[in-house]
């Protein structure tokens, strides 16, 4: 009995990891995926991509910051991140910044649009290096932190 419960167990993970995401190659996208990306990006020669459950991923590089694009089955922009020179932060996000995080530097920031909405991340490091992560508001609103295992 014991043997049939760790067998179990080795079958339930394995399957548990192969649900998760999968990178896929372009010629695997749906057409409106593909067409929507090529429009948008014309000359990209390196792109990675991911399949996980109904949406896909790309995550590739332009002027040396890093994008994502996540789209959903249909062709779709569901979100999508890139990085943003600490400079261009909006004023908002450094008032905030000084409130609410005085005594850590920020170290890079990332700009993200999902559903409508513009938010920032911001990685934050203290006297040590220890990083921390929110995600803010352009007004300087804390919308949340972001805890080290969804980095």
């Amino acid at each position: 009995m014991k043997k049939l419960i760790i067998l179990i167990s080795v079958f339930s993970l394995g399957f548990g990891f192969y649900a998760k995401a999968q990178y896929i190659g372009a010629q695997d996208l749906p057409a409106d995926i593909n067409q929507d990306f090529s429009a948008k990006y014309p000359n990209l020669t390196k792109v990675d991509w991911e399949k996980d459950g109904k949406h896909y991923k790309a995550t590739f590089t332009v002027e040396k910051s890093a994008h994502e694009v996540v789209y959903d089955q249909n062709g779709k922009v569901v979100s999508q991140q890139f990085g943003l020179p600490v400079s261009n932060l909006p004023t908002g996000v450094f008032s905030g910044l000084k409130k609410n995080f005085p005594d850590l530097q920020v170290q890079d920031a990332n700009q993200i649009e999902e559903k409508g909405y513009v938010s920032y991340q911001v990685s934050l490091k203290d006297e040590n290096n220890a990083v921390e992560k929110v995600i803010m508001a352009a007004d300087g609103r804390v919308i949340r932190t972001v805890a080290e295992d969804q980095q």
